[in-house]
């Protein structure tokens, strides 16, 4: 039994030193990650912000809620896209102010869900009231950040839910300006 162990460990040591003398075997080093859509804020280029006017009659020009094709996430959409505020949120075309959305310095917020179809890459959501003076802003709830007096986000998948809010002084006629890297457009809306 002894000889057998000292054989046992003689053919180890030897696999041990034969194994020392080969060359090394190359470890596949890991890929670099490729970078997301934005990695730095000059990614996008900031088109100031250009919010239309009221009408001369003073009608707020509300955008037309749009059909959405899945049911399951949105009925209808406001704006052109890529990225979409939900219809849904704006009861009878307007975003209402419930006593409960007041905030302490007399603003409201109010959720709004967004969605993003078909875009990756940058996006920076701006907001104003343009029937008086007053502010507006938009934010979405778990990514991004303010930046350039918005807020923006660096969407990392084609299709993308976004829980957000909005922000009004209160009742009047507001946009958004909408900005990502091949588009800009203005979405209007009425709060009240």
């Amino acid at each position: 039994m002894t000889r057998l162990v000292r054989v046992l460990t003689l053919v180890a040591l030897g696999s041990a030193l034969v194994a020392c003398d080969r060359a090394p075997v190359d470890t596949p080093s890991p890929s670099p990650t490729a970078p997301s859509p934005s990695a730095s804020p000059g990614d996008l280029a900031v088109p100031p912000l250009q919010l239309p006017s009221v009408a001369p009659d003073g009608t707020c020009p509300v955008a037309e809620p749009q059909r959405w094709s899945n049911p399951d996430q949105a009925q209808r959409v406001l704006g052109p896209g890529p990225v979409y505020p939900i219809a849904d949120y704006f009861t009878g075309g307007a975003l209402p102010l419930r006593p409960t959305n007041r905030q302490a310095d007399g603003s409201y917020t109010a959720k709004v869900r967004w969605l993003a179809a078909d875009y990756t890459g940058p996006v920076l959501v701006r907001a104003g009231r343009i029937d008086a003076p007053g502010a507006a802003s938009a934010e979405f709830s778990y990514l991004g950040e303010p930046r350039h007096d918005g807020h923006h986000a660096v969407l990392t998948r084609p299709e993308t839910d976004l829980p957000g809010t909005t922000t009004v002084d209160g009742p009047g006629c507001y946009a958004y300006q909408v900005d990502g890297t091949s588009f800009s457009y203005t979405i209007v809306f009425r709060a009240g």
